[in-house]
């Protein structure tokens, strides 16, 4: 007799997860490292690493980050590498499957994927998952959390920001915004500005990811943000507190101006309570300051409400298992 396993994946730009109905949980930077030539080939004997593993031994490895915005890259090498990671996502998280076991997968993507990148993640699956379900990002923070009457959702990953309102029913798509301003972006914006303040500082996108996850705020007031920076490899402090967050801003502000719009947009009998209900979920959520920064820019709209989930790394994933475990089968892809 063959079991049934089904998963929940957020197939992210950064980072991916799996949560499956046995209870397993994993997440893995979304990143294959193929060893460089012989000698990493020995030292690590296998043919590629993934995620932290990966990045821990950059330097004798070829590192392939498959997704961009959320969507994976069009080329051969993208397409293996993200093969790959489904596959070594599905094989942590299910170590005793047997030939004979099913895998059912729902898998979250950007809210407006294309048609074109959805059948590619079903063609690089379809070998070892028997039945896929493609997902809004945001829906799935919805279904987990369980929050489908009046509610705007906000997934800030790190290659897209994804915003869909709810309104009892499936989501349509003028509900639902994605933004290529997200984790990514910051990184980027946050890297350009120090060095133009510190123009001989060294910086790798491990340390500037490390800073923003620690100490990235919006708010209007904050302690000194000091940082050990290398200079020709002498460390010294640099003070990076207006830097920071005038770069965190650049990412928050275009996510407020998505939110009045789709808060501007809706049935007029039915605004306040959207702009009452905003959840904020992904990496991004735990920008310091980050609710009242968008209730903030709920004012001139008459106010707002926003809170962040509690659970910013698994919230996405676990609603992708609970829709898998409970969508009928005419939802279904069958592969």
């Amino acid at each position: 007799m063959s079991n049934i396993f089904y998963v929940g994946i957020d197939l992210g730009t950064s980072r991916s997860c799996i949560a499956t109905s046995t209870g397993k949980r994993i997440s893995t930077r979304t990143c294959v490292g193929y060893p460089k030539d012989v000698i990493s080939r020995k030292r690590f004997g296998k043919d590629y690493l993934f995620g932290d593993e990966a990045l821990d031994n950059r330097l004798a490895l070829d590192i392939v980050w498959p997704l961009a915005d959320g969507v994976i890259r069009e080329d051969d090498g993208s397409l293996k590498a993200t093969e790959l990671v489904l596959r070594h996502l599905i094989a942590q998280a299910i170590p005793d499957k047997q030939e004979s076991d099913k895998i059912y997968a729902a898998i979250g993507v950007p809210a407006q994927a294309s048609i074109k990148n959805k059948k590619v993640i079903v063609e690089v699956a379809k070998d070892f998952i028997d039945k896929i379900l493609i997902v809004s990002e945001a829906f799935t923070v919805a279904y987990s959390i369980e929050r489908f009457d009046e509610c705007l959702i906000v997934d800030i990953g790190a290659g897209t920001t994804d915003l869909c309102r709810m309104h009892g029913s499936m989501p349509e798509e003028e509900d639902q915004i994605t933004l290529d301003i997200a984790g990514n972006f910051l990184d980027k914006v946050l890297t350009k500005a120090i060095l133009e303040k510190f123009p001989d500082v060294q910086l790798t996108p491990q340390i500037i990811r490390r800073i923003k996850e620690k100490h990235g705020y919006v708010s209007d007031t904050s302690d000194l943000v000091k940082v050990t920076l290398t200079k020709r490899g002498v460390p010294a402090e640099y003070d990076i507190t207006d830097i920071l967050r005038d770069c965190c801003l650049k990412l928050t502000s275009p996510i407020s101006k998505a939110i009045q719009d789709l808060v501007g947009t809706f049935d007029p009998d039915f605004q306040e309570r959207l702009r009452n209900n905003v959840v904020i979920a992904g990496g991004g959520s735990r920008l310091k300051g980050l609710e009242a920064a968008v209730e903030k820019s709920l004012l001139e709209y008459g106010g707002g409400d926003a809170i962040c989930v509690q659970d910013a790394e698994y919230c996405g994933t676990e609603g992708a298992l609970k829709m898998c475990i409970e969508m009928p089968d005419e939802y279904w892809e069958h592969i």
